[in-house]
């Protein structure tokens, strides 16, 4: 049978590990230069033993604000058949339209809105595992020659294999960050507002208010996504500096990551070779799950990261080339 649902995620060989399309595009960017793409199976084990090859599109390509958004995602192979038990075989196209259980305008707009995003995230998890900490000396792991990982999560925990129709749950936030990209640039504003999203502890909030402009922001854990644009204004080795445009009461807000933050973070690689475009592109933009303090002086705020895995750094688009050639220019 051929898969109808969107495929959200998908087993990676060079791994050994189910990933999302967020996680397997962190993992490349981890590698040494010149990178090997990699190889993905359906994430049903009777799917592989079939040998259902799954494609990975676009994870190979830096996450960046472009006119035209193309979102990372997985895709069906043509070429192969997945079993009839297969989680993103969707059943419900055999059946006939008079079976769908009765819902309203909004109900059918919001499905119908869930089934045009590649990764649509139904649940937000901001709470993080301790992660295993590596030998030392030990290389980290998806970085250079990648082994097949079987003890420690790449980026999330597997979704349970139980119900076909289970609702998307994730704690990475550069994957929810991915699902709010692609539904604000491809909705239309009335559907990206029905959008909502759970959050424990939270419950249900729209998908649209969970982010919250940087500008916006109050001192402490906002209990938010904070986002803005910026430059980096300073790199500390491999830690950095990053100047938001927008200021919070006037005052200029930056992120501080310390060298000791960048060392002890396993996807360190994936944020440098991010942050190696300063000069390539106008601006970054950052996301972040942090706590806003003011300085001692009362001059300025902070946005804190305590885990980089509440980081998304978002590539801003390239420097206009006749501008770089006029600032060259005597």
């Amino acid at each position: 049978m051929k898969p109808g649902k969107p495929i959200t995620r998908a087993f990676c060989v060079e791994l050994q590990q189910e990933l999302s399309i967020a996680a397997a595009r962190r993992e490349y960017f981890s590698q040494e230069p010149p990178r090997k793409r990699f190889e993905f199976l359906c994430s049903n084990e009777a799917c592989r033993a079939m040998g259902a090859k799954v494609t990975g599109v676009r994870y190979d390509v830096k996450p960046q604000d472009n006119p035209t958004f193309v979102a990372a995602h997985f895709r069906a192979n043509p070429h192969y058949d997945h079993h009839p038990e297969c989680e993103w075989v969707d059943e419900s196209a055999d059946e006939k339209p008079d079976v769908r259980v009765e819902e309203t305008d909004a109900q059918t707009r919001v499905r119908q809105a869930k089934r045009k995003l590649d990764d649509y995230i139904d649940i937000f998890d901001p709470t993080l595992k301790a992660p295993v900490k590596e030998k030392s000396g030990e290389e980290k792991a998806g970085a250079g020659n990648l082994q097949p990982i079987v003890s420690q999560p790449l980026t999330e925990p597997a979704s349970p294999k139980a119900a076909r129709y289970s609702e998307t749950r994730t704690n990475n936030l550069e994957r929810l960050v991915d699902s709010y990209r692609q539904a604000k640039a491809e909705l239309s504003l009335d559907d990206f507002k029905l959008l909502k999203l759970r959050i424990p502890g939270q419950g249900e909030v729209s998908l649209r208010g969970y982010f919250r402009h940087i500008k916006y922001a109050q001192t402490g854990d906002n209990g938010r996504v904070l986002f803005g644009g910026g430059l980096i204004e300073q790199r500390y080795g491999l830690g950095f500096k990053f100047r938001f445009f927008d200021r919070i009461d006037g005052k200029l807000v930056t992120l501080y990551v310390s060298p000791a933050q960048m060392q002890a973070y396993r996807s360190s690689r994936y944020i440098s070779e991010l942050l190696s475009h300063a000069d390539d592109v106008k601006f970054f933009t950052v996301y972040a799950l942090g706590t806003v303090t003011q300085s001692p002086s009362g001059k300025s705020y902070g946005l804190e990261v305590d885990d980089l895995r509440h980081l998304a750094i978002v590539l801003g688009p390239a420097k206009d080339l006749v501008e770089e050639g006029k600032a060259a220019a005597p």
